[in-house]
Parts: C-alpha cells; structure tokens; sequence
C-alpha cells in the first residue's frame, strides 16, 4: 500500500475509533485551551505551537483510550455500537492491539518533551485501566465519580497548563468542572442499557431502574453539578444561562424519549459543560 494511502487509512481507522468522544474530549478541551489565552502572556507564535502540542497530546489521549475501551469492550458494542471498527469487522482485534502499541507508545513520549504534562498522562493511564480492566469501573460510582472525574481533570489541567500558568483560581475551575461532568455523565447510560445488562454493568439505570435514575440526575446528580460549579466561581459568571440549560437538561432527562432521544440529551450536556 502506498504511503498516502496507508495514512489516510490510518486515519480513517482513528476517526471510526474516536468520532464518538470528540464532543467529550477534543471540542471542550480545545475550548478551554482557547480560553486560558485571555491568562496567557506568551507571543502568538509559541501559543500556536503550545496548542498544538496539547491537540497532539489529547489525541493520542483520547485514541489510547478508545482503542482499551472497545478491545475490552466488544460484547458491548455488538449490541450498542456494532458500526464500531472491530465489531463491524473494519479491522480484526490483532490489528486493533498493534494500533494499541503504537498509540500509547506516542501517548507516554510526549512527557518526555514536555514533563509538566506527566502527572495528567500517568492519571489517565491509570484510569484507563481502571475503567476497562478492573469490576469497579463497570459500576456506576466507579465509573463517573472516580473515572470520569479522574479523566476531566487531567485534560482540563493540560488544556489549561499548555497555554497559561496555573493559578488557585484556574486549578479551582479545572476540579469543579471535572466534578460536574463526573455528575453528568450518568446522562450517557441511559441510552446504553441493553449493552451494559449484556456485560454485567451496574450503571445507574440498571441499578435504581430508569425512571428511578432519571429522578436522581435530574433532582440530585444536576442541582449537585451546579452546586460544585457555584464553589469553584463558575455558576456566578452567568447564572441566568446556566440555570436555564439545567432546567432544560432536567426535563430532557425526564421524558423517557428513548435512546436517540438520551443520545440528544447527553449531547445538550456535552454543550453545557463546554459553555462552562
């Protein structure tokens, strides 16, 4: 195979492996990257390079992860995602762990290069393994509460850190919102459960039932979000516009419109947590 096409190969095998998470990972990442310039003082030409050292490292962060989630993961996705690369045969499990090599290979050499990013690279390892290796990551407090948390707050803190100094205030931020999407994320196993029954989650809904979850992220998990987003100096910078889409969130939440539907709502959550 020409060298063109095999990276443009590899590239679509990286697309069809991470085009789910880009809303989760690179979007409000790239956001947040964007909005510590307004606390930066370094010149233009080193905040493009800086940049883009931090899209590299989240990146090969977030293929990393994908390629441990669905190796470990291809029960699950025969029933919830069979167009992902390995159950729908793109590529053959052998492939998928070469691919692993590589990714993480590149992943753990950018610290290295630049070793302020070491303690968010070796927490997201970590968690990594967490989540896909061990029974405690199936289980919903697991997942989110120490997962999720875990993982937004390493890159929250390498978008932060790759382009201005940290400071109490922008570490306060960093935790409170790694905090709020741990409570949100729950949002996301609504749509999932017939997958996560299949192998052996205890998610939220499978645990409480649906309704029963859905009343406790509507009236516990999101005023909690919003609570720890007030302590880290967030809710107050526009309470009105916040206030409103948890409002909105809520009642998405409560409608029971089935999984397309929770798709949509925890996308609406997605763009919540990227406004913040």
């Amino acid at each position: 195979m020409p060298v063109f096409a095999r990276v443009a190969h590899e590239i679509d095998i990286f697309f069809s492996f991470s085009r789910r998470d880009w809303s989760a990972t690179i979007i409000p990442g790239s956001i947040f990257a964007v909005g510590a310039i307004a606390a930066s003082d370094l010149p233009p030409t080193t905040l493009v390079a800086r940049y883009l050292l931090f899209v590299c490292w989240l990146t090969l962060c977030l293929y990393f992860f994908n390629l441990s989630n669905q190796i470990t993961g291809i029960d699950e996705d025969k029933i919830n995602k069979p167009d992902r690369p390995i159950p729908s045969g793109k590529i053959t499990l052998q492939g998928a762990q070469r691919r692993w090599v590589a990714a993480v290979s590149a992943f753990v050499s950018i610290a290295p290069y630049e070793p302020s990013f070491l303690p968010q690279t070796l927490s997201w390892i970590a968690t990594t393994a967490f989540l896909c290796r061990t029974s405690y990551g199936n289980h919903w407090f697991g997942k989110n509460y120490i997962g999720m948390a875990m993982e937004g707050w390493a890159m929250l803190g390498v978008s932060w850190k790759a382009i201005a100094p940290v400071t109490p205030t922008s570490d306060a931020r960093v935790y409170a919102l790694a905090i709020c999407a741990a409570f949100t994320m729950h949002i996301q196993d609504l749509r999932d459960i017939k997958g996560d029954k299949a192998v052996g989650r205890k998610t939220l809904p499978l645990v409480f039932g649906d309704m029963g979850s859905r009343l406790i992220i509507t009236f516990l998990a999101l005023p909690a979000a919003c609570w720890i987003l007030s302590l880290g100096g967030i809710f107050q910078l526009s309470p009105i516009t916040l206030g409103a889409l948890h409002a909105i969130l809520g009642y998405r939440v409560l409608r029971q419109g089935g999984p397309r539907y929770d798709h949509k709502t925890y996308m609406v959550g997605l763009s919540w947590l990227s406004f913040c």
